[in-house]
């Protein structure tokens, strides 16, 4: 199975249609949440209606799905395609005045064949006989926020980002990078919103689906005109371990070489899990850097000082000539490949795939 995001999660030992081929073992998943992740919906009270805060059963909503999706991942990475008899359990743990909820999500990991009944127990956009009150606010609030953020009018407070979080609200996306390019862009000058910021959007970008988190930062990068933006973007991609070979290959192969370095930057990035596809991947990859990335500088002679001798140059496609062999230039501060002295050369990032090939091949079969 490509994506552990397809594994199905099921509370039962059996279903409909469900044909285990193989028991593999028990898979756990464990998260810990400080009590304040509370404290700023519950501070007021101000949602709370007949004993219940809609906004504390949103966050446990949320820890729920983040520990089915850990889950997931933990079974697709012993190979399994379907976890059963999910149980989920919540307790406090405190001590020395602090407290904390630990929730321990326990399945077993199984090999199924799966059966097209199966598509019914896990169908996101099954539409329903009635619906509640509760789903229709819900969707309203959405679309305001929606409307706002195209407007530029969203105002990115705590219960915004709470919301759009835990809704999986995509839509926001590009009014998000909008809102806050200055910030991004001044990000060692604006260190306290810079940091408060990256902290939301994380989670939020966390919080969207697999396929949707990656083609929507991918996609970002290649459209972005501001490099500060597609840069923070790239490191989003290196936090929460978004490798996509495809996605990739099409920021490397970008006619702007910008974007191709960004390319480069993220080439060094993990993954969730790899398996055998992604060691032929990256040795692609390595491939075409070294096969792609070529000098940029036009390679001269000159004639040496009291000498008759001519020795070897290069000429910087900024302009600058009769540059040493191996020094950047006193211009634009490139060296011959067109990379900077802080910036990782090609022939680093094909050192650091190849390490990466040989750590991969020690586990996998």
């Amino acid at each position: 199975m490509a994506n552990p995001k397809d594994i199905l999660v099921i509370t039962t030992s059996s279903a409909e249609g469900l044909k285990i081929k193989k028991h593999l073992k028990p898979v756990s998943a464990h998260i810990v949440a400080g009590t304040n992740l509370f404290s700023d919906f519950l501070g007021g009270l101000t949602d709370v209606f007949g004993g219940r805060s809609s906004s504390y059963q949103k966050q446990l909503s949320s820890l729920y799905n983040e520990a089915i999706e850990r889950i997931k991942y933990n079974a697709h990475e012993i190979g399994g395609n379907c976890v059963i008899g999910l149980n989920i359990d919540m307790d406090e743990i405190s001590g020395k005045g602090k407290s904390m909820f630990m929730l321990t999500a326990i399945g077993t990991a199984v090999i199924i064949e799966k059966d097209e009944k199966l598509n019914s127990l896990s169908n996101a956009n099954e539409k329903f006989e009635n619906v509640g009150v509760e789903r229709i606010n819900n969707l309203r609030l959405k679309k305001s926020i929606i409307e706002k953020a195209e407007k530029r009018e969203l105002y990115y407070n705590d219960e915004t980002w709470s919301f759009i979080t835990s809704n999986q609200v995509q839509e926001v996306f590009p009014g998000i990078l909008r809102a806050h390019s200055n910030t991004i862009e001044n990000f060692e000058s604006m260190q306290d919103a810079y940091t408060l910021f990256n902290k939301n959007f994380i989670s939020y970008i966390d919080a969207l689906e697999e396929n949707k988190k990656v083609s929507l930062l991918y996609e970002k990068i290649e459209t972005e005109t501001n490099h500060q933006v597609a840069l923070y973007l790239s490191k989003i991609i290196k936090e929460l371990n978004l490798f996509d070979y495809e996605k990739n290959m099409s920021l490397l192969k970008n006619s702007d070489f910008k974007k191709q370095k960004i390319g480069l930057r993220i080439a060094t990035y993990d993954k969730s899990f790899y398996d055998k596809e992604d060691i032929e991947n990256l040795n692609q990859t390595k491939t075409f850097i070294a096969e792609t990335f070529k000098e940029r500088g036009e390679i001269s002679t000159k004639k040496q000082l009291l000498s008759s001798k001519e020795k070897e140059v290069w000429n910087c496609e900024c302009g600058n000539k009769s540059i040493e062999i191996g020094e950047y230039c006193g211009s634009c501060k490139n060296d011959i490949f067109g990379f900077k002295e802080s910036e990782m050369k090609p022939t680093e990032i094909m050192k650091y795939i190849d390490q990466k090939i040989e750590l991969i091949n020690e586990y996998i079969k």
